[in-house]
């Protein structure tokens, strides 16, 4: 009880400090945010390839950030992305594992983890930005509420093991209640952000679901291959910033490819 009682406690408060920030700092405070959690992520993720350099992390999220000074598109980071995020999910199903090479861990942490967290900081930076503040909202909440869910059903009532090999506490009906539960988040979005249907939402709510279950088994693949249970312990009962924000950043480039195409089909 302690226990998921802690873990609640710092799910709320890490929570509240992403819609704090960028319902009231969207600007400032909310890139600083993005950067610290990409610059604790970053860090914690190399050290899985036996990577503990600081000062490398430091020089990747800086040269990413960057790429907004030169105005490359986003689009073209997202499908990069997607590209990294597409094969990891490949090499999961099949089992492999990655070995990397500095230089290589270097270029994954590149396109899996910096440029999504790049992606969702489009808002406090670009003039119409394709992630708006209502979208960015709109994902976070699906984001936690299937994460929520399916740890919920699965502490609960889970039986049957998802992907045993990768991880053994994740099971099919918690996956399950995430992607059932995606449509009362999309009414409470549709409710909160009336300017886009219900149906809208839906069908980006089950796009984030299944993603974002896909998402967390990547993460725990590479921690099963460094032989450690969690990236970190800086966010007690979450493990470390990696581990909390693996369903997100896995995430982020097919949602942003989604809603790029969603917007040429309605204009």
């Amino acid at each position: 009880m302690y226990s998921f009682i802690e873990r609640s406690l710092v799910g709320i408060a890490y929570a509240a400090t992403w819609i704090i920030t960028l319902l009231y700092s969207p600007t400032m405070g909310y890139p600083i945010l993005v950067f610290i959690v990409a610059l604790v992520a970053a860090f914690e993720m190399l050290k899985l390839y036996q990577i503990r350099s600081l000062a490398l992390t430091a020089l990747l999220c800086f040269g990413t950030a960057s790429l907004l000074v030169f105005n490359l598109p986003l689009l073209h980071i997202a499908v990069l992305s997607f590209v990294c995020q597409m094969g990891l999910a490949v090499l999961l199903f099949r089992r492999k594992t990655i070995q990397a090479h500095p230089l290589l861990a270097s270029l994954l942490c590149i396109l899996h983890l910096l440029f999504p967290l790049l992606i969702i900081s489009e808002v406090s930076v670009v003039e119409s930005p394709v992630f708006t503040i209502e979208l960015t909202f709109g994902l976070l909440f699906f984001i936690w509420g299937a994460d929520a869910t399916a740890y919920s059903f699965g502490t609960l009532f889970g039986k049957t093991p998802l992907f045993r090999v990768v991880s053994p506490k994740k099971s099919i009906e918690g996956a399950l209640s995430a992607i059932l539960f995606s449509p009362v988040i999309a009414l409470v979005n549709h409710q909160i952000f009336p300017n886009y249907n219900f149906s809208f939402w839906l069908l980006m709510g089950i796009v984030i679901s299944m993603t974002s279950i896909v998402g967390d088994l990547v993460q725990s693949q590479s921690k099963r291959t460094a032989g450690v249970k969690d990236s970190g312990t800086i966010l007690m009962g979450h493990g470390g910033v990696y581990d909390r924000i693996d369903s997100l950043i896995f995430t982020t480039p097919f949602l942003y490819i989604y809603l790029f195409l969603f917007n040429c089909y309605v204009s």
